[in-house]
């Protein structure tokens, strides 16, 4: 009787792990391919953009174009990059299709004419609709599509910013805070490698940045470290504030969401013609001089700014970007001030604004080795832990709901929320 059981449980064993292998390489496939389509024609039309300068005068028809279709559709335009987030999160089925083409469009039109924003959300909806949509059409059960619709979530982010085991895991951090889903760990994992090595195959080029050098790890430097962790989760702070923000400024203004889309695009015109186009579009040059070269002390605030302006009205296109040049600048603004490496410290600005703005710093250290390599290990925990730590105080303070782990930092300072 014994040995049945040991055959049966094996038999299932070896049932799902085929299972989850094959539909990992269908979703790894389909994903390298859509999601690097998209990443491909969205790096040529921020290349057009940045050389033709009279797109940024059809921002505020874009703008129009992208809030009727979200009217036509009914959703709301603002909440479209925390739409599949929500729906996951609730253990929603039925993520509506045309989530897709209206992500795409959406994130095009924006980075194509000039709006301030990423394409981490309009990626990783395509990605996870997609496995939600193959979840239904196998009659999978509501853990399964959760595991399909992580792992596209995951998948899509590793092949957009170049980090397959940080996407991996950030599907999961991201989706489910504080209830991590282990389950789904290696099905993320083999969608995020397959995808990433097949978005390459078809012309996506990998990112490279500087190797992180801090040398010996002395009590001075933890100090500077220290410091500096704080110094990012408060920018990060200032950006979530001041974005998460400017869509009840319009909406104190402006009810008619087409209206909103035209003077967004309107008032990014203005920004535009006052402070040059460095704040536009996806910013990638701008990031990769900041490791080269010491930033502006106003780039972040002024990219913020940029970026509550598109975001806050219609347009799309996701924070990642966005934060990665608001920390990367800021790092090279400040890095003379410690007497450190200035690439290292612009290196730990980007990912660390990146932690502390989106809560997640498991993906956070994960993509700092994938990007800058492993041989500041300690140090890249450091800053992400304080970054992280200090990003809930801005939860505690706008009353929002901490993540299960990071409540328990602030039990005894503000209470559970």
């Amino acid at each position: 009787m014994k040995k049945n059981k040991i055959k049966k449980y094996s038999m299932d064993l070896v049932k799902q792990v085929f299972k989850w292998l094959i539909l990992s390489i269908v979703m790894g496939i389909v994903i390298g391919i859509v999601v690097g389509s998209f990443d491909i024609i969205l790096s040529y039309a921020n290349k057009f953009r940045k050389s033709n300068d009279w797109l940024i005068y059809f921002l505020p028809i874009a703008g129009v174009i992208i809030s009727y279709m979200y009217v036509k559709v009914k959703r709301n335009a603002y909440s479209g990059e925390n739409l599949l987030k929500s729906e996951v999160q609730s253990a929603a089925k039925d993520i509506p299709l045309y989530m897709i083409p209206v992500s795409f469009i959406g994130s095009l039109a924006t980075t194509f004419f000039g709006g301030s924003a990423g394409k981490d959300s309009a990626g990783t909806a395509m990605a996870g609709t997609f496995g939600d949509f193959l979840a239904r059409k196998l009659k999978l059960s509501d853990g399964e599509q959760r595991t399909l619709v992580i792992s596209g979530v995951g998948a899509a982010f590793g092949v957009l910013y170049d980090t397959p085991f940080a996407g991996a895991l950030m599907g999961m951090e991201l989706v489910l805070k504080g209830n991590f889903h282990y389950e789904s760990l290696i099905p993320a994992f083999f969608t995020s490698v397959i995808s990433s090595e097949v978005s390459k195959l078809i012309g996506v080029k990998p990112i490279e940045y500087p190797k992180l050098d801090l040398g010996k790890l002395t009590i001075p430097l933890l100090g500077k470290l220290i410091i500096l962790g704080i110094l990012f989760g408060l920018v990060g702070m200032f950006f979530n504030f001041i974005v998460d923000n400017s869509s009840k400024v319009y909406g104190l203004i402006i009810k008619n969401p087409v209206i909103k889309g035209f003077i967004g695009g309107v008032i990014t015109i203005v920004l535009t013609l006052i402070l040059g186009k460095n704040y536009n579009g996806l910013g990638q040059s701008v990031i990769n001089d900041a490791f080269f070269s010491p930033a502006h002390i106003l780039h972040f605030f002024w990219k913020t700014i940029f970026t509550a302006v598109a975001l806050g009205s219609v347009f799309q296109g996701g924070r990642v970007n966005p934060t990665f040049f608001v920390g990367a600048t800021f790092g090279s603004a400040i890095a003379s001030f410690f007497g450190l490496p200035l690439s290292s410290v612009a290196a730990l600005g980007m990912i660390g604004v990146f932690c502390g703005s989106h809560a997640l710093p498991i993906t956070a250290v994960a993509m700092a080795i994938e990007y800058f390599g492993g041989g500041e290990v300690l140090s890249i925990i450091i800053v992400m832990t304080l970054t992280y730590i200090v990003s809930g105080f801005y939860d505690i303070l706008t009353k929002r709901e901490l993540t299960k782990e990071k409540s328990t930092l602030f039990e005894a300072a503000g209470g559970k929320n």
